[in-house]
């Protein structure tokens, strides 16, 4: 699907996914969702929301910890004769590990991971091999190889030697013992240092006293970096052979980054479907919209935080005998709102998201969703208001069929008002003409005759609450809207005097 995204604020839903993340490829893959390709694909992705669903308010989980990003890590290895770090294992072993506790969940909940629950093993047999070797802290083990058993065998013998010989420097006063990496120095104070006979190697920590090498301990301390030197090729040696067992494992690593990303996707929208009381709606081939008691995600979680007003259900029913629905009512009737809701809901559905109703919601197969609200000029382009809205027609009027939604707020607007009835007529003759589905608020008097005339077109309107003058985005279809601006302008405080002219030429203008 096709859709523009940003009207509509779907990025907002986007953070809301990314924030419930758990891992940084989750949270990558919540920053881009977008519609899916397919029905198939979408529905996937709700089976997997719901069943992550079912596993968090039944307490069984799963939960996933906060994990390290090793995509980059992945990408190295796959370089013939490229290394990776012991750090960079050692978060591999972490992702392993949890692939490894996470199976046995996913097999008894096979629709949480569609791809199936093999893949988040397929690699798991490099953990031994990395165990073998390394520390829990990435550090190449002591014997890790025989040889390094050995070298770090002779490592150590070399230093307690050293450190034996060393105790006879210790009787001048204040000294001490310091290494400096591989090489055994001693710490003496200040104005002690002509006491022994050695290499200057600096001062002392925190510019304190003078580090002196003894001279008999300079060929002890040789053999000791040579033997660190040994010790780190074979390290060396042991991380590149660990990384060509990687590189042979290459899309087992691979599939179980996707199969993380997927179930964290999955866990997320899981969490939003709670906050949202939301559900799966019906997808299906058939361009078709019905939303029984919707409401926009927004509304319902500034409520939830004591940040707005309790939101109000809406109720919106498109399809073959109900094509386009042109909605008609007050400024402030919710008309622009139920466009955003209808859709939100829309591209939410089609992204494979829970979607916030009470009742049912079916989701037909729309290939394209136009979105035309709020002001489109530009000082950049030179554009008007009226200009920007004539291009959104343009691109509408060159893509549209029979799988496109269309969300037009204010048709016809933005130049004289018959002009832009007669043409806004025009563009909803075409349009239905091809078996477009949507909705189109209007304040322009004309297109209610003309919706009420027309068999492709649907009258609706915002049922307004006139006492407390706010929207109880109730949407009646068949019954056209009445904008209520004198009602409402008299309502807000305007002068009596100046309401009752204003009818009077209202009447004047009805009676020409």
């Amino acid at each position: 699907m096709e859709a523009d995204l940003k009207p509509l604020e779907f990025e907002g839903i986007r953070r809301l996914l990314e924030r419930l993340c758990a891992t940084p490829f989750g949270a990558d893959a919540a920053r881009n969702i977008a519609p899916a390709p397919t029905l198939m694909a979408a529905r996937q992705l709700q089976a997997a929301i719901a069943a992550a669903r079912l596993g968090l308010e039944s307490g069984e989980g799963p939960v996933l910890p906060d994990l390290p990003d090793v995509r980059a890590a992945i990408r190295q290895v796959a370089s013939p004769g490229a290394a990776l770090a012991g750090t960079a294992f050692r978060n591999l072993a972490l992702l392993l590990r949890v692939g490894v506790q996470l199976r046995p969940y996913v097999e008894n909940r096979p629709a949480l991971l569609p791809a199936g629950p093999e893949r988040l093993d397929a690699a798991a047999d490099l953990l031994p091999r990395m165990d073998a070797v390394l520390l829990p802290n990435g550090n190449v083990r002591e014997d890790g190889n025989e040889a390094l058993r050995r070298l770090h065998g002779e490592l150590r013998a070399e230093r307690e030697q050293i450190q034996k010989t060393l105790q006879g420097h210790l009787r001048v006063a204040g000294a001490k013992i310091h290494w400096a990496g591989q090489r055994a120095c001693v710490h003496l104070p200040d104005g002690a240092v002509d006491n022994i006979r050695g290499v200057r190697r600096g001062t002392g920590p925190g510019g304190h006293g003078v580090l002196v090498e003894p001279m008999e301990m300079v060929a002890g301390n040789n053999r000791l970096e040579k033997l660190a030197g040994g010790i780190e090729q074979e390290n060396q040696a042991v991380l590149r052979a660990l990384s060509d067992a990687a590189r042979d494992r290459l899309s087992g690593l691979q599939h179980l980054v996707e199969s993380l990303t997927w179930l964290d996707l999955a866990i997320a929208g899981a969490q939003l479907s709670i906050h949202l009381h939301g559900k799966a709606a019906e997808m299906v081939d058939e361009p078709v919209l019905l939303l029984e008691g919707a409401y926009h995600p927004q509304l319902i979680l500034a409520y939830a935080e004591k940040h707005g007003p309790q939101p109000r259900p809406l109720s919106v029913h498109i399809d073959a005998e109900c094509p386009i629905l042109v909605v008609t009512g007050p400024n402030t009737g919710g008309k622009s709102v139920s466009l955003k809701t209808v859709g939100l809901l829309t591209v939410m559905a089609h992204c494979g998201l829970h979607i916030p109703v009470s009742g049912r919601a079916v989701v037909g197969n729309f290939t394209r969703i136009f979105v035309d609200m709020g002001d489109p000029q530009s000082v950049a382009f030179a554009l008007s208001t009226y200009s920007g809205h004539v291009e959104v027609l343009k691109r509408l009027l060159t893509d549209a069929d029979d799988h496109t939604l269309i969300l037009l707020d204010e048709l016809g607007t933005g130049t004289d008002p018959e002009e832009g009835a007669a043409l806004a007529m025009a563009v909803l003759d075409d349009l239905a003409g091809r078996g477009v589905r949507g909705m189109v608020t209007t304040h322009l008097t004309p297109l209610k005759a003309f919706a009420d005339a027309h068999s492709c077109l649907r009258n609706a309107s915002m049922r307004f609450d006139q006492e407390r003058l706010e929207p109880t985005y109730d949407l009646q279809i068949g019954v056209p809207g009445s904008s209520m601006g004198l009602v409402i302008a008299a309502r807000r405080g305007l002068p009596d005097a100046l309401i009752r002219k204003a009818r009077a030429y209202l009447e004047s203008l009805h009676n020409r």
